[in-house]
C-alpha cells in the first residue's frame, strides 16, 4: 500500500490557510508601503506576517505576485466600501451628493490608500497591469455606480445630465480640489474630516450649478433615488 502524500497530510485546513493568506497579504502591505516594491523583502514580509518564508511561497509565486494580490485585495475593499455607501438613502441629491463625496474622499485619502497609490505610480513601469488593474478595480468601478446613482435622481427630476458618465467623474474631481495632491506630498493633515467637508460642500454647490434643471431649485427633490415616489 502507497504511502500518504506528504503534502496532503501537511497542508493546512482552508479556514486556516485563509487565515494565513489574509496574515501575509496583511504583512506585505505594510512593507510595501513602508519600503516600495524594489526594496520590499520576501524574509521581512514573512517575518511581519509571522509565517515561515516557504509559507508566503506556497501562497504566491514570487514576489511580484505577492505584490499584485496584495493591492487587488486593498482596492477591493475600498471599492466595496464606496458601493455600499451608493446604496444608502438621503432625502435630497444635495445632502445625497455630500454624503457620497465625504465617503469618496474619506477612502481615497485614507493613509493606505494613499500609499497605495503613491507606490503604484513608480511601479506601473515595471507592471504595467499593475496600473490598469488599480483603475478597473477601483475608478473603474466607482464611476459607473456614481453614474447610475446620478441618472437615478436626474429620472427624479434634480439633474439634467448629458453624459453620467461624464458628469459622474467630474464630480469625483471636483471633490479632490488640492486634498488628493496635498496628501501625496504628505503635507495633508490628519484626521482630515473638516478639510472633507468644506472641499465637497464646495464641489457639490459647483455640480449642482452646472447639472441642476432650469427653473425652480429642483435639487431639493426629496426621497433616495432608488425609491419609487409616492402618488
Amino acid at each position: 500500500m502507497a504511502a500518504a502524500s506528504p503534502t496532503s497530510t501537511a497542508s493546512p485546513s482552508p479556514p486556516r490557510a485563509g487565515a494565513k493568506r489574509r496574515a501575509i497579504l496583511a504583512g506585505a502591505r505594510a512593507v510595501f508601503s513602508e519600503v516600495g516594491y524594489e526594496r520590499a523583502c520576501v524574509d521581512v514580509i514573512a517575518a511581519r506576517a509571522r509565517v515561515s518564508k516557504a509559507t508566503v511561497y506556497s501562497h504566491f509565486a514570487d514576489k511580484s505576485a505577492l505584490y499584485l494580490a496584495t493591492f487587488s485585495d486593498e482596492t477591493d475593499t475600498m471599492r466595496a466600501g464606496f458601493v455600499a455607501c451608493i446604496g444608502e438613502a438621503a432625502p435630497t441629491v444635495e445632502r445625497d451628493l455630500q454624503r457620497i463625496g465625504e465617503k469618496l474622499m474619506a477612502l481615497t485619502l485614507s493613509p493606505a490608500i494613499v500609499a497605495l497609490y503613491r507606490h503604484t505610480s513608480t511601479e506601473c513601469a515595471r507592471f504595467p497591469a499593475m496600473g490598469q488593474m488599480l483603475y478597473d478595480r477601483g475608478a473603474g468601478v466607482v464611476y459607473p455606480a456614481l453614474a447610475a446613482h446620478l441618472r437615478a435622481w436626474e429620472k427624479r427630476g434634480a439633474l439634467r445630465l448629458e453624459d453620467a458618465h461624464a458628469a459622474a467623474i467630474q464630480f469625483s474631481m471636483l471633490c479632490q480640489g488640492d486634498l488628493y495632491f496635498r496628501a501625496q506630498l504628505g503635507i495633508l493633515g490628519y484626521p482630515a474630516d473638516q478639510a472633507i467637508r468644506e472641499t465637497v460642500k464646495r464641489a457639490v454647490r459647483v455640480f449642482l450649478r452646472a447639472y441642476a434643471p432650469p427653473g425652480p431649485a429642483k435639487q431639493r427633490v426629496t426621497a433616495s433615488p432608488n425609491r419609487p415616489r409616492r402618488r
